[in-house]
């Protein structure tokens, strides 16, 4: 897990360093506006989702509900945004609302570079019936509620951007710029996945209670901004990977790679204004992990999030 970290952490100083070497480069006026002020406020509800499901044995396992509020700023020259999340009613047996997940997601956009790291650790799951990643609210309670499996996972998702004269992704997707005439472009990117679950009962494998698993491959895409009416946004992103991947038990790795497939989604709508924006974001994702011989995993994850946000300038006039 500390080197898929010190990657992690590499990835962040080359999205940094991409951020200040490219977009010192002028895009077409004509196509995207600059905004220029200094920082950025936001306010937020969301809504986070991560299951899986085990091919071998045809069942799906999914967490609670976990929505709540947020806050958080942008400052020029910083590639991140910094957002505080406070979650809030969360459904399931009161037993176990006060459990702890963690959600995070770094975004890296500039000019020619879309760098995104998720990182999402998540304890107790619901047993459910295959194909099931989503739960009703009145069903949770009569599901089958396992408290001791934890899932943590870290990918890192890069992809370089062609049209990057004409075509704004942080436009798209964190209304940092305006898009001003609809337009697309092409992506592809290298990605590395880290999957790791846990179990104290033998209920996800006969051979081990810890499974690990590590992908890394490329992938290739497609972006777009449709841009109507005077004020509106409509932004998809969809992307399609394939991936080396090999599992690891015990400190020793499987000597067999297998090739496992991914597929990203981004969407977003904003509403903008010189000040204000409003919008609504969506990022889906599913990755194929192979964990030995016998097992196989599909990993969801979902993130949803109505957001308010507030351009500052200073000494603007």
């Amino acid at each position: 897990m500390d080197k898929i970290f010190k990657i992690a952490k590499l990835f962040v100083l080359l999205s940094v360093a991409m951020v200040y070497v490219c977009d010192a480069t002028a895009q077409n006026p004509n196509s995207i506006k600059k905004y220029g002020n200094l920082f950025s406020v936001k306010s937020f509800l969301y809504n986070n989702e991560l299951s899986f499901k085990n091919h071998s044995s045809g069942l799906s396992y999914v967490p609670g509900m976990h929505s709540g509020i947020g806050v958080g700023f942008w400052v020029k020259y910083f590639p991140f945004d910094v957002c505080y999340r406070q979650e809030v009613a969360p459904i399931g047996d009161s037993k176990y609302k006060h459990r702890k997940s963690t959600d995070m997601q770094l975004r890296g956009y500039n000019r020619f570079f879309a760098g995104d790291i998720y990182i999402q650790k998540y304890s107790g799951f619901y047993e459910t019936i295959a194909n099931r990643f989503r739960l009703k609210y009145r069903e949770i309670d009569n599901l089958t509620y396992n408290p001791d499996i934890k899932v943590s996972q870290v990918d890192l998702v890069g992809k370089y951007i062609f049209n990057n004269e004409d075509f704004s992704y942080k436009a798209g997707f964190t209304a940092g710029e305006r898009q001003l005439v609809s337009c697309g472009s092409a992506t592809a990117g290298l990605a590395l996945y880290y999957l790791r679950i846990r179990s104290d009962s033998l209920l996800l494998k006969e051979q081990s209670c810890d499974l690990r698993s590590c992908n890394i491959g490329v992938n290739g895409g497609y972006a777009y901004n449709y841009v109507f009416g005077k004020h509106s946004t409509l932004f998809a992103s969809g992307m399609i990977g394939l991936n080396a991947s090999t599992s690891i038990f015990s400190g020793w790795i499987s000597d067999k790679i297998n090739i496992s497939p991914v597929f990203h989604f981004k969407g977003a709508y904003w509403l903008n204004y010189d000040k204000w924006s409003f919008g609504i974001t969506a990022t889906y994702n599913i990755i194929h992990h192979t964990l030995g011989d016998e097992m196989t995993v599909y990993v969801h994850t979902r993130r949803t999030e109505v957001v308010v946000m507030r351009r500052i300038w200073v000494n603007k006039n």
